[in-house]
């Protein structure tokens, strides 16, 4: 239920490098925080099983460094642009992200290992994780891992958003215990929204908590909201439901992640899912 201070964003080079990393840095400009960005890449020693392969100790030791070089030099490169967009969006960068943010911040990390273990462990002593939409725009084993391992909320960023302002918030509301979850995380994002919209599926109307006693608990937060239903019609209840969104303009979506079980999602989708490979808006959820 607190405003986020420390930030944390996972970053790949599988291409958008420079918008998702504005997008992450303006994520921090709006909640005054601090900015972590982990750069990862894995030992090259894992991709060289040289006991089974044989290979000459000294050529893989040749290879290991040059795929060292080079992922140094990688780092070293996508750094450099960080460090220049900080300065560009007024973000302080700094190296010690231990200090207490009076204005946003940003550090850079660099780390050696599997990056959604990484992400997963380091997000615990985060306030909020920033997952950029994958390029295949299906779910990632570092989106997975920060949902199920972490404890803490998620935004979920369409890949090339840069601008970060929320003046309209739509919850989906199913009465799961996800999406109650996450309602108490999203807060201090509802307080500073102008529009607060619950919208529930028709079919779903009926379970209780309902969407008008969702209405009196943020009203004890000092938040106004209001409640409307949709029908799916022949659309699925997830493309219903970013219809009504994208109907209100709304510049946030909160909702539970994976609120049906595992395997359900797996082999028939869900709306985690289709939001995944689908939304043109960022997605506050939590598990």
């Amino acid at each position: 239920m607190i405003s986020p201070k420390l930030i944390l964003m996972p970053l790949s080079t599988s291409g958008h490098v420079t918008e998702r990393l504005k997008g992450g840095l303006a994520v921090a400009k709006y909640f005054n925080a601090h900015l972590d960005v982990y750069h990862t890449h894995l030992d090259p020693k894992r991709f060289l099983p040289t006991g089974q392969l044989g290979l000459p100790t000294k050529l893989v030791k040749e290879l290991d460094s040059v795929a060292g070089r080079f992922a140094t030099t990688e780092s070293a490169n996508l750094k450099t642009e960080f460090v220049s967009l900080c300065a560009q969006q007024q973000v302080k960068y700094t190296d010690d992200s231990a200090e207490h943010p009076t204005h946003p911040s940003a550090s850079w990390h660099i780390n050696i290992g599997v990056r959604s273990e990484i992400i997963a462990e380091q997000g615990k002593v985060a306030d909020l994780i920033i997952i950029p939409q994958s390029k295949s725009g299906k779910s990632t084993s570092t989106f997975e891992a920060s949902v199920m391992r972490s404890g803490k909320p998620i935004l979920l960023v369409p890949r090339q958003m840069t601008h970060f302002d929320i003046k309209t918030v739509v919850i989906g509301w199913n009465a799961s215990t996800e999406v109650s979850r996450v309602l108490t995380y999203s807060l201090p994002l509802l307080k500073q929204a102008k529009k607060v919209v619950i919208c529930t599926s028709a079919s779903s109307a009926d379970k209780m908590p309902n969407g008008h006693e969702v209405v009196k608990y943020l009203a004890q937060h000092d938040i106004k909201s209001e409640f409307v239903t949709f029908n799916n019609g022949r659309q699925s209840t997830a493309k219903a439901f970013m219809s009504v969104a994208q109907m209100h303009n709304a510049d946030l979506v909160v909702m539970g992640a994976f609120t049906h079980r595992r395997i359900h999602e797996q082999i028939f989708g869900g709306m985690t899912n289709y939001m995944l490979a689908n939304t043109t808006l960022p997605i506050f959820m939590a598990r």
